[in-house]
């Protein structure tokens, strides 16, 4: 397919990819002059019209979304039987890339990962696109280390069209969230989930779950409890631990309810946790409100041999349970039943379906939550259709509605004691936004919203806008091109701006040592201080041309001096100089480099000037 043009203006160069359902080419827009990624369907997609419509719909949904930390969608279109989607073109890696040289990545390097993930995503969520196939292979990262995530709004209509199992499962089962591998409906804690997957990959060099069928890694999303990935690497903080485990909760509403939050927790996960802090049994919750083991837990975990007068009474006990199953005649494994669905019922309604089918409901705690409201059943344990025996206790916990939190005031002081101090309030940190301010030095937090001493829900985001100090004054760029180093250094010095990096390289519009390009566009108005970098000639330079001048002086009776002088870029000099009587013409050739201008002077006054 190399040199197709698709819509009149793609043009395909190079095949740089290829997944399941597409291939992926780097392309050059010819109406726009950039480069771009297009991604085209393969023939068994592009023959399922119900498929392409909704491909379409998904795609066109998803370019609505911009954002620094996702792929952006340019176009989707049509060529014969070729549909195809023009991307944002990124020069990098794919995450997995990054996992497979470098696995583990440090703490530091995971983070901030995660942080600009859950960034991106976010921002899709808010516009209502859910990914469903977060993972490492659809993340990249540019040369600078910013990441995109990619494929917003494709997964949806893959999933949507053709979800299995086995050779032909699409996406990786390896980041699958338990409701999505039971092919149940998915909410913005499905990316969740698969960020957190992603963030335990990056951490410990291989995926929260393994094994040699798809099927059976589906299952262990599902019902495994995930591994502590502190046992696979003793380095990662308990608390970050934590997030994971939290995001990787079975149950969607135990997770992160939004992306933000998780990022909000990595952002303020350093500082959270004291020294000395040991984390909790099981039972528990940590500061993330995901459990995790104690190290001794292990120990318990052990057989305690028991004495004959213990073993005797355990064998008594059974054979009482079992006479009075068998005199009540429930037979010795009792009567299963389906666990119903309870979760979002008001618990006097969970508590009468739960007794339609011989359970019994047990109420394990009460939480605040905002997506729950009071009275409402959060979580159940056993989970939705499980089979169990009749009589048994549902543990559930109960909601006790949002819980009011009055919002503390956090500005004038340093953005990140803010999350900090939001964070330990129990509410999040919302936008970013930043400004001038001659009052309050550059990272400090200028307003919010809402206002301090408002009562808000828990878990509600605080949006605030940060101090970038006082506001340098503006100065226009000078045009370096032309000089040299020590030149530009001393104009740019006058202009109160700074000489950066200089790089060398050929050149043939610029002679050797002079500057011949500079990142920093002449006559834009930018701030004093500015660091301004250059790229210096190494030569050869321009060729020398050739200019030959005719003109006729003007009828005199003296005799006139003509003076001709040439500027160009190897600078000013004379070319010229005789006497001539009023009337003569004068026919002279001059070399100059480049471009420039040859100037005429009639003693000693300029008479006219050539641009060459």
């Amino acid at each position: 397919m190399d040199n197709t043009i698709l819509g009149g203006r793609y043009e395909l160069l190079e095949i740089i990819g290829e997944g399941g359902m597409a291939k992926v080419y780097k392309a050059h827009c010819r109406l726009l002059d950039r480069i771009v990624a297009i991604k085209i369907l393969k023939d068994e997609f592009s023959k399922d019209k119900g498929f392409v419509e909704k491909f379409r719909t998904e795609a066109l949904s998803a370019a609505r979304i911009n954002h620094p930390n996702i792929v952006n969608i340019y176009d989707v279109g049509q060529e014969d039987d070729i549909y195809y989607i023009v991307m944002e073109f990124v020069d990098g890696k794919t995450l997995k890339e990054v996992i497979s040289n470098e696995a583990p990545l440090s703490v530091e390097h995971a983070t901030d990962i995660a942080i600009m993930i859950c960034d991106g995503v976010h921002h899709a969520h808010e516009k209502g696109i859910i990914h469903r196939d977060i993972k490492p292979h659809n993340i990249l990262i540019t040369e600078h280390g910013m990441v995109k995530v990619a494929d917003f709004g494709v997964a949806r209509a893959i999933s949507n069209a053709t979800i299995t199992y086995g050779n032909n499962i699409v996406g990786s089962v390896h980041y699958i969230s338990p409701e999505q591998a039971k092919g149940e409906p998915v909410n913005r804690t499905t990316d969740i989930y698969s960020i957190g997957c992603v963030l335990y990959e990056m951490l410990t060099g291989r995926p929260p779950f393994n094994a040699e069928s798809a099927i059976t890694v589906a299952l262990k999303h599902i019902h495994d409890e995930v591994p502590s990935p502190r046992k696979l690497n003793s380095n990662i903080p308990i608390a970050l631990e934590g997030i994971i485990l939290k995001a990787m909760q079975k149950s969607p509403s135990q997770r992160f309810s939004t992306a933000e939050e998780m990022r909000n927790a990595l952002l303020g996960m350093h500082g959270q946790m004291p020294a000395d802090y040991k984390p909790k049994r099981r039972n528990d919750k940590n500061m993330a409100g995901a459990p995790i083991l104690a190290e001794g837990d292990e120990l318990m975990k052990k057989k305690r041999k028991l004495s004959p007068t213990g073993i005797a009474i355990i064998v008594i006990a059974i054979i009482g349970l079992l006479a009075g199953v068998l005199f009540t005649g429930g037979g010795f494994f009792g009567k299963e039943v389906v666990v119903p669905n309870i979760e979002g019922m008001d618990y006097k309604q969970a508590d009468t379906e739960l007794s339609k089918v011989g359970l019994v409901m047990s109420v394990l705690s009460k939480d605040y939550s905002n997506e729950f409201a009071k009275d409402m059943v959060i979580s159940q344990n056993p989970g939705k259709d499980r089979k169990v025996k009749a009589g048994r206790k549902i543990e559930v916990t109960i909601s006790k509605g949002s819980e009011l939190i009055t919002v503390p005031n956090i500005t004038g002081i340093d953005i990140k004691d803010a999350i900090i101090k939001l964070t330990q309030a129990g509410l999040n940190m919302g936008k970013f936004d930043k400004a001038y301010d001659d009052a309050k030095p550059e990272g400090l937090v200028i307003s919010q919203d809402p206002a301090k001493g408002s009562r808000q829900a828990s878990g509600t985001s605080i949006d605030v806008v940060v101090s970038l100090g006082i506001q340098p004054a503006k100065v226009s760029m000078p045009d370096l091109k032309g000089l040299t180093v020590d030149k530009a250094r001393t104009v740019l010095q006058n202009q109160k701006l700074v000489l950066g990096e200089t790089t060398r390289q050929e050149s043939t519009s610029y002679i050797a040592d002079q500057i011949a390009a500079q990142d920093k566009e002449a006559g834009v108005m930018i701030e004093e201080g500015t660091t301004v970098n250059v790229v210096v000639s190494t030569g050869p330079g321009p060729q020398v041309k050739t200019r030959v001048l005719q003109f006729k002086l003007p009828s005199s009776d003296q005799n006139l001096n003509v003076r001709i002088v040439v500027t160009d870029l190897q600078g000013e000099r004379e070319t010229y100089n005789q006497m001539h009587q009023g009337g003569d013409v004068v026919y002279t050739s001059i070399n100059y480099f480049g471009s420039g201008t040859a100037e005429v002077f009639l003693n000693g006054k300029s008479a006219k000037v050539y641009k060459l």
